[in-house]
């Protein structure tokens, strides 16, 4: 028996970017945000045993959403906070880069819905949790040449490049 070990970049949340809006009129969030992370929701049916006795499975269907809390822009006509409350319920054009090192991108729609408006203390900051569902399928592109890299006159290395994996032997 012989067990493979793979050696994995693991990364840490930022710095990154958040886009929201058509490109070229996109609303760059990420000096607003303080965590975000999209997660898959599992929706499973029940199998079904037919009278011969064979199983069929059930169907799965996964919905996405992007989740996380951002301070709010209240201040700002064309910032997130009022893009949320005039297009409340719209399809909106996202791209989200966890961490630029890794360069690993998400892109995809979601339904934005309204952020909170205030705070819950005096002196507290002013921020709002969100959870916005995702359209369709979420495109993931892999690492490769992260532009802040670039413009440093480096490049990274590509994610895409496959990693060294060690075998290791057991005896039984």
């Amino acid at each position: 028996m012989s067990a493979t070990v793979a050696e994995v970049q693991a990364g840490q949340l930022g710095p990154g970017t958040l886009k929201i809006g058509a490109t070229g009129t996109e609303i760059d969030i990420s000096c607003l945000l303080n965590n975000a992370v999209i997660a898959n929701e599992k929706d499973e049916q029940d199998s079904t045993t037919k009278l011969c006795g064979t199983v069929r499975p059930g169907a799965v269907k996964y919905t996405a959403t992007l989740s996380g809390n951002v301070d709010t822009d209240i201040g700002e006509s064309a910032g997130l906070f009022a893009l949320s409350q005039e297009e409340k319920g719209t399809q909106q054009d996202f791209e989200y880069v966890p961490s630029t090192a890794l360069g690993t991108k998400a892109v995809g729609k979601l339904i934005i819905d309204p952020l909170d408006f205030g705070a819950d203390e005096m002196g507290a900051d002013l921020t709002s949790d969100f959870e916005w569902g995702i359209v369709g399928e979420v495109v993931y592109t892999y690492g490769g040449v992260v532009a802040d890299d670039a413009d440093a006159g480096t490049q990274s290395q590509s994610q895409d490049e496959p990693l060294p994996v060690q075998q290791e032997s057991a005896t039984v």
